[in-house]
């Protein structure tokens, strides 16, 4: 996954698509990261992925009276999972 600056972004935001249609980017605002942009036919896969995860997932905890919250850090969670799957 490439990494690339927001301020990057806005200046060259043509070849930010063309990149992002080949893989996921990272964008970064003075460092930190802000977003994770890929392509739609990714983010359908991903999407996808994560229903089929969820609701199998939703089906064994909740029969075992168990479930996770959707916190932010279960968010950051999911897209740190994601980015493995990716590399």
């Amino acid at each position: 996954m490439k990494t690339i600056p927001a301020t990057e972004v806005s200046k060259e935001f043509e070849r930010f698509l063309d990149t992002v249609q080949k893989e996921p980017v990272l964008v970064t605002k003075k460092n930190p990261p802000v977003a994770v942009t890929m392509a739609t036919q990714d983010t359908e896969a991903f999407l996808q992925m994560q229903t089929e995860v969820g609701v199998t997932k939703s089906s064994v905890e909740t029969c075992a009276g168990r479930f996770s919250e959707f916190t932010p850090k279960y968010a950051r969670d999911l897209v740190a999972r994601f980015k493995t799957l990716l590399k």
